[in-house]
């Protein structure tokens, strides 16, 4: 398996109504997982429509590091910048309580169900 290969296990994208999905299939968000789904994000950002949303989905992850969030931040600005509107979906109580506390929920809309 090649590195390349090795990354399109940490996210999966779909489009709904001209937005941009990142779903994180991986559990954990930490050292060596955050650097390689940001550079897959990076990469669709530039196929999503200008004005448009951007949905960050980690309904399937479970524990997300210090590197995690500053990657949800990053992925955030950059999404802001591309023209899309930054929001979250599928935060479990741990992870809805730990963007709280860092303040990050301030920056995202938080979406509760995918329909929004």
């Amino acid at each position: 398996m090649s590195s390349k290969d090795a990354k399109m296990d940490y996210v999966e994208f779909t489009h709904p109504g001209g937005c941009l999905v990142a779903k994180i299939i991986t559990p954990s968000v930490g050292q060596n997982e955050a650097p390689l789904i940001r550079e897959q994000v990076l990469a669709e950002f530039s196929k999503a429509t200008r004005g448009r949303s951007f949905i960050l989905d980690l309904s399937h992850v479970s524990l997300v590091t210090s590197l995690g969030l500053g990657m949800c931040v990053d992925l955030r600005n950059c999404a802001e910048k591309a023209g899309l509107k930054p929001a979250v979906f599928g935060l479990n109580r741990h992870l809805l309580d730990l963007f709280r506390l860092m303040r990050i929920e301030r920056l995202f809309t938080i979406l509760s169900t995918r329909q929004e």
